[in-house]
């Protein structure tokens, strides 16, 4: 069974790049907890939005390119462990962005919880 850093590794620059908008929306939900201003919240929202499409575009385009790329052979059977492989590294993208997402709006939950208390 391939490890995350191994599947990291072996996916397309689309993936990578569609992985760095869920990262700039992390980033986001860090400098929202050190210094919880409204302008960073307004922000959020659209770049969450932003992540949300783009990782289901991510999925999308790895889902694409392994039916595309997966051919049956002369004798009609499938190459069912590269299928997998393939499925489980475009799944890579959904699991990171969707987790570096939800990560960020816990974040975003305690830099809230701050704001209200220094209020």
């Amino acid at each position: 069974m391939p490890n995350l850093v191994e599947l990291l590794g072996q996916i397309s620059l689309f993936a990578k790049l569609t992985m760095a908008v869920a990262i700039v929306a992390f980033g986001l939900a860090v400098a929202y907890v050190f210094r919880p201003t409204e302008q960073k919240l307004v922000l959020m929202r659209p770049v969450s939005l932003a992540t949300i499409f783009a990782t289901v575009s991510g999925l999308l385009g790895g889902w694409i390119a392994v039916l595309a790329s997966t051919a049956a052979t002369p004798d009609g059977h499938l190459p069912v462990p590269t299928l997998y492989r393939g499925i489980a590294e475009s799944l890579t993208v959904g699991f990171v962005s969707f987790g570096l997402l939800a990560a960020a709006w816990m974040l975003v939950a305690v830099g809230g919880l701050r704001r209200h208390a220094t209020s």
